[in-house]
């Protein structure tokens, strides 16, 4: 963050110290609308939301930080008190291994892996060609194993990242009610209703419509207009 932001945020945080939630969260929406990506700020503008018993926000706000922050402690206390006030108690299929594995690393940091690895396999390499002595050429030669291993390892982590992410979309109900209908248009049967908070997958788009899908495996079409993307 540049010198301004820095202080919109130092501002932001002495707000919240404060007691004046809403302003602490217009403090720290304007540095989002500079176009910052930050765990640390979409926590303390989710708490600041929840403050105010703006919970679909608190929790969009929270999901936001944990793509940056997946393995924070407090933030994931903070969103699940979140989602315990929530109306819809959607229960959802117990994450595998790999899941988890996704979720708990960002993609910035699978990135360094994979620049490492390359970093690890690219001397492994050298030292392999510039050996002379056969123990040397066979101890280098199987780090050079190895480091390639490690690298096609890293390296497809991250693309399976990169691919989650970009097929993964989901979203954040915002409005007090939200009607999931069995088409893309208000004159379309109502199947459910969802409430503030629920977090729902995007299926598909359509014009001002959006397939969506739960955890529990319903779904339906809503309008765009009552939710927001993570």
């Amino acid at each position: 963050m540049d010198r301004q932001t820095t202080e919109l945020y130092r501002q932001g945080n002495l707000l919240y110290e404060g007691g004046k939630f809403a302003e602490a969260s217009r403090t720290y929406e304007r540095i989002v609308e500079r176009g910052v990506r930050n765990g640390h700020l979409y926590y303390n503008l989710g708490n600041a939301y929840y403050k105010q018993d703006r919970i679909g926000l608190a929790i969009l706000a929270y999901e936001r930080a944990t793509r940056l922050m997946p393995r924070d402690g407090d933030l994931h206390n903070n969103l699940d008190l979140a989602k315990e006030r929530t109306t819809d108690q959607i229960a959802g299929e117990v994450p595998w291994f790999g899941r988890q594995a996704l979720d708990g690393v960002t993609v910035n940091e699978a990135t360094v892996a994979a620049t490492a690895a390359g970093f690890l396999a690219s001397l492994a390499l050298v030292g392999y060609l510039l050996a002379r002595r056969p123990r040397t050429r066979s101890a280098t030669g199987y780090t050079l194993l190895v480091s390639c291993f490690l690298l096609l390892m890293a390296a497809g982590f991250l693309g399976i990242k990169i691919y989650d992410n970009m097929v993964n979309e989901e979203a954040i109900v915002l409005r007090p009610t939200a009607v999931v209908r069995t088409g893309p248009d208000v004159s379309s049967e109502p199947v459910f209703t969802l409430h503030e908070g629920a977090k729902i997958q995007l299926v598909e788009h359509r014009g001002d419509w959006l397939r969506i899908r739960l955890p529990d495996g319903k779904n339906g079409w809503l309008s765009q207009e009552v939710l927001e993307g993570i």
